[in-house]
């Protein structure tokens, strides 16, 4: 009701929090976001400002609305898809008004700032010294040169990298940088595809044992010689992303059942791992794992008793299915891991199943395989 009627709201003050960020979420979503409710968000001296989409904002807007606000207190800013409005030349303009601008900023998210160069990141980065995460996701101007100007400002602070499709960066000449960074925990390298093992084993092994989440989707170079780096140089990891790639074998996931302890979230999609092997894996781990993405899964239905710890917030395994087909002879994995499961029936309405289970199990299998393997 809120985003429905947004254009007829005067102020946002008083209004916590996490209800503006589901706001504006919304009004991102609806493409209802606009300069009214822009300004309200800046009105102030707001501590969030998060805009997943701001594909609609134009450079004098950007100029106009955030050289008149006060960003003393501003903690965490997202202003992802801002590549119409975020070159390099309005970045300089907007931050000679301070040479501080950002003082107590600690998350800044600007995926698809695809007019970013590594002179605005340096802007960026010197104008917000608390900076613990980062996000420069498609970032298409930045170069490797851009780790060096993170590490020179960031180097004692930065905790949180994300390098998604960053496709000017040679993963070869940001180890130096990457090694500057003393505190990463979390370093996403989806879909840079110079990944390799050479990188994970001149990075990893070095600095691997703060790493507690690591994506490393779409490095299609990676081999089993990178996850065993990762398994025995990566004590605390907790998360792992290994979506999409076709040259691991069923040894990766012996490495990752013999050292990794820790994991709770592992993404495995779209990979040639053999059903035994996956089975095998969850034998030793699935009591630990809290979410799991999985794909091609036949042999895994008759391992229920260790995935009744994960609970499956969405309802993509059982929407369509009919009478009969989630009964004996396992009780199934819908009944043990979905909260609020009923069986379907074809005339039955989509089932809203819990919004608040902490724990998640994706099975991206087919409906056929699925029924073929339950009777």
């Amino acid at each position: 009701m809120l985003a429905d009627n947004a254009d007829a709201m005067v102020s946002l003050e008083g209004v916590p929090d996490e209800l503006i960020r589901k706001l504006c979420n919304l009004l991102c979503d609806s493409r209802k976001m606009n300069t009214r409710f822009l300004e309200l968000l800046l009105s102030g001296s707001p501590t969030e400002i998060r805009l997943k989409d701001c594909s609609w904002l134009t450079e004098e807007q950007f100029a106009k609305y955030f050289q008149t606000c006060d960003t003393t207190r501003l903690e965490v800013l997202q202003l992802d898809q801002c590549g119409r409005c975020i070159p390099d030349y309005a970045l300089l303009g907007t931050l000679r008004q301070s040479p501080r601008w950002l003082p107590k900023l600690i998350t800044l998210s600007l995926s698809g700032a695809c007019r970013l160069s590594d002179k605005g990141l340096h802007v960026l980065a010197s104008s917000a010294p608390a900076l613990r995460s980062i996000n420069l996701s498609q970032c298409s101007l930045l170069s490797s040169a851009s780790i060096n100007i993170l590490a020179d400002s960031l180097g004692s602070l930065l905790k949180e990298l994300y390098l998604d499709d960053c496709l000017m960066i040679d993963a070869a000449q940001i180890v130096p940088g990457l090694k500057e960074l003393k505190h990463l925990e979390v370093l996403s390298l989806a879909g840079i595809q110079t990944v390799s093992d050479e990188f994970i084993k001149d990075y990893i092994i070095e600095c691997g044992h703060n790493m507690k989440e690591l994506i490393l989707k779409d490095c299609r170079k990676l081999t089993d010689a990178s996850i065993k780096g990762v398994a025995e140089h990566c004590p605390g990891l907790c998360a792992l992303d290994l979506m999409n790639l076709d040259k691991l074998t069923d040894l990766s996931l012996g490495y990752l059942t013999n050292s990794c302890r820790a994991l709770h979230t592992l993404k495995l999609c779209h990979n040639p791992f053999s059903d035994e092997a996956i089975a095998a894996f969850l034998e030793i781990t699935g009591v630990s794992l809290k979410e799991l993405s999985l794909n091609n899964i036949k042999k895994l239905l008759g391992r229920d008793k260790k995935l009744r710890t994960l609970l499956s917030r969405g309802s993509s395994l059982c929407e369509g299915m009919g009478e009969g087909y989630c009964t004996q002879p396992y009780p199934c994995i819908c009944k043990e891991t979905v909260s609020g499961f009923e069986p379907m029936t074809n005339k039955s309405p989509r089932h809203n199943f819990g919004r608040d289970d902490k724990q998640n199990l994706i099975y991206n299998i087919s409906f056929s395989d699925w029924v073929t393997h339950l009777v």
